[in-house]
């Protein structure tokens, strides 16, 4: 069970780099056939290229490519879709 804790799947990783506030990412999206890592659905999607680190203690860069609804949710909480904002 702690190697579950020590090697988390992508999205779960995901949702504890953006949880921690320390990411950045791209001004602009662009598309791609592999789409979001973090709601995975199979489908192409427009993504954002997403960096940041699970802590402060973290020395580990982790990168992503994940859609603007799911930054939108697991940062502000919200369901908005990106043609909302």
């Amino acid at each position: 069970m702690s190697n579950l804790q020590n090697n988390p799947s992508t999205p779960e990783l995901i949702e504890e780099v953006i949880g921690s506030g320390l990411f950045s990412f791209d001004d602009e999206s662009y598309f791609s056939w592999q789409g979001c890592e973090h709601c995975a659905d199979g489908l192409g999607a427009e993504v954002y290229d997403l960096r940041g680190y699970r802590s402060l203690e973290s020395r580990e860069l982790h990168e992503f490519h994940v859609c603007c609804d799911c930054i939108n949710n697991q940062y502000y909480g919200e369901t908005l879709t990106c043609e909302q904002q």
